[in-house]
């Protein structure tokens, strides 16, 4: 990963605020050095003036060395594809979202516009807009945006879910077998994340009735509520099962940035003795903990190490842990140690801190990402929603060493 200053942040902030999000780190630095004395005059050609000119303000305080707490905002790149390249182990779909190619700034709303211009030929305008706006609402399970778009049986939306498949075929995949996943006539989907989090999804359907109002002169009006009621088909699960992981990143981000320094500094020197001890043939069993248990539990399950489980863990108890667990969180721990806690302000995938954290929240993002795509949280989601067991076939296993070397995860 390559890594820049503070002040780099600052100049990189400012060239994606005037639009210039798309182009690699180096070449938005450079625009912000080309133009540095003249940032203010840009200010209404910039895609966001208000935060243009605000990032422009902070890099001006930077120059006569003033504190700043402006805070550097970094955005996933086509979060849902790039999550669900990540789960499914697609190599295609994660180059496409910046997980893969360190010297490319992917954009698979650019790579799927471009495909399915390729496939029209030539006669055939179809703008990346339209392209994003289609792909965005499909993978979450729409099928009536790409028509409305694209119309219907029309050689526009043909190409367009041949686009689709190809610009992220592991996404497109998973997307068929949530749609496929969903329960006919249940109430509720239910799975449960790896730090504990339950995800509840009740179905729910919208009841109408006609109500004639006598001293009114039998004027009526339409009534409609929503109910808990089953149905035989349904197109949320994707949407849900998709947010329910993207809520999880952030949450296991906020634990592994902005953590306690106590509870680290404890869990951490209980770790290393507990696994010293083990690896000379010293076992102690202490005292039964259901809390212990309970993420012990959800590590089997998913085979995802999360700090969650630290404040729990005493001399007593870490004899539940296995040793898999304990290597996984020992290695969380170290990468947490070499760098002070700090602050986050997350909204979905758009993660903002000061410019001086940039460096380690997005070393952070794909180290969470890496760990992702070697787990089986997204065997243990299809399990709890189909009611079976199995685990899910992914089309790589080495996602996730590909992962740790990407730049643009988040950009």
């Amino acid at each position: 990963m390559d890594y820049y200053t503070g002040f780099e942040y600052l100049l990189i902030d400012c060239a994606n605020q005037y639009g210039l999000d798309k182009k690699l780190f180096g070449e938005r630095i450079q625009w912000a050095k080309d133009n540095l004395d003249t940032l203010e005059s840009h200010t209404n050609d910039a895609d966001t003036p208000a935060l243009y000119l605000k990032a422009v303000q902070a890099i001006r305080k930077a120059q006569q060395g003033i504190p700043t707490g402006h805070l550097v905002g970094m955005d996933a790149c086509c979060s849902g594809i790039q999550l669900m390249s990540v789960l499914t182990g697609c190599h295609v779909g994660a180059a496409a979202t910046g997980l893969v190619h360190p010297n490319v700034r992917s954009d698979a709303y650019t790579a799927c516009t471009n495909t399915m211009r390729t496939v029209l030929g030539d006669g055939f305008d179809i703008s990346r807009e339209d392209a994003k706006s289609a792909l965005m609402k499909s993978f979450y399970g729409s099928t009536k945006v790409p028509k409305v778009l694209f119309g219907e049986d029309t050689p526009e939306l043909d190409a367009f879910y041949k686009a689709a498949e190809a610009t992220a075929p592991g996404a497109w995949m998973l997307l068929q077998e949530l749609l496929g996943s969903w329960q006919p006539w249940a109430t509720k989907h239910e799975w449960q994340m790896p730090d504990g989090f339950n995800v509840v999804c009740k179905v729910m359907q919208t009841t109408e009735i006609r109500v004639e109002v006598d001293e009114l002169d039998h004027a009526s009006f339409t009534y409609a509520w929503e109910e808990n009621k089953g149905s035989k088909t349904g197109l949320s699960l994707p949407a849900n099962a998709l947010h329910s992981v993207d809520s999880y990143v952030a949450r296991t981000l906020h634990r592994r940035l902005n953590y306690d320094e106590k509870v680290l500094a404890y869990a951490s020197k209980l770790i290393e003795i507990e696994l010293l001890e083990r690896s000379l043939g010293v076992t102690v069993e202490g005292i039964e903990d259901a809390s212990v248990k309970y993420y012990v539990d959800l590590y089997a399950a998913n085979k995802m190490a999360d700090v969650v489980i630290l404040p729990y863990l005493t001399a007593e108890n870490i004899w539940m842990v296995s040793d898999a667990q304990l290597k996984g969180l020992n290695h969380i721990c170290s990468m947490m140690e070499k760098y002070k806690p700090f602050e986050v302000v997350s909204v979905h995938d758009d993660f903002r801190v000061h410019c001086n954290n940039v460096n380690h929240l997005r070393f952070m993002y794909k180290e969470v990402l890496a760990e992702l795509a070697e787990s089986e949280v997204l065997s243990n989601i299809m399990r709890t929603i189909n009611h079976c067991q199995g685990t899910y076939k992914k089309l790589s296993q080495n996602l996730g060493e590909v992962i740790r070397g990407s730049n643009y995860a988040l950009t």
